[in-house]
């Protein structure tokens, strides 16, 4: 029996298919995620089916991604703000973003204390200067800024220090 092209097209869709839950099934993957590291080994397939087929059977959901993504990164001891930016570089939506953060019910002003404390051990010496005082406080201000914690968090947490 000939190979038609028809064929080739159905193995190329099944083949696509195939690396999608591939994928899936070692982590969970935005849309965005999905269709960059796919198109690098079929480029010019059909993306927009294969994802609306793996949504309908629920093998992949941006909000389920967003919400496990979220909750590893406070387990790393991240902060809201960073955790919002690697998202949305990820392709997630700002709405599933909010969502994602608030089903976490992480208080951030004890997380940001937590990372300060395990940075650091010790609390700023009040014997220091006050030059080397501020300098040893913004380092710490930096450093929490850097994991995406608000201001008043950071505050907050420099003052319990």
């Amino acid at each position: 029996m000939p190979y038609t092209k028809a064929d080739s097209s159905a193995d190329s869709a099944q083949a696509l298919f195939g690396a999608a839950l591939e994928l899936l099934t070692r982590r969970e993957h935005s849309c965005r995620e999905l269709r960059q590291k796919l198109a690098a080994k079929f480029p010019g397939a059909d993306f927009e089916a294969l994802l609306e087929r793996l949504q309908e059977l629920n093998y992949q959901s941006d909000q389920r991604f967003a919400e496990v993504f979220a909750r590893s990164r406070v387990q790393r001891g991240q902060g809201p703000i960073r955790i919002r930016q690697e998202l949305q570089q990820r392709g997630v939506g700002g709405e599933l973003i909010t969502r994602a953060l608030e089903q976490l019910e992480v208080d951030w002003f004890e997380l940001a204390a937590e990372m300060l404390q395990r940075k650091y051990r010790a609390s700023i010496s009040a014997e220091l200067p006050r030059d080397q005082w501020l300098k040893e406080r913004a380092r710490r201000q930096r450093y929490l800024a850097y994991r995406g914690f608000p201001a008043d968090a950071i505050g907050w947490a420099l003052d319990g220090d």
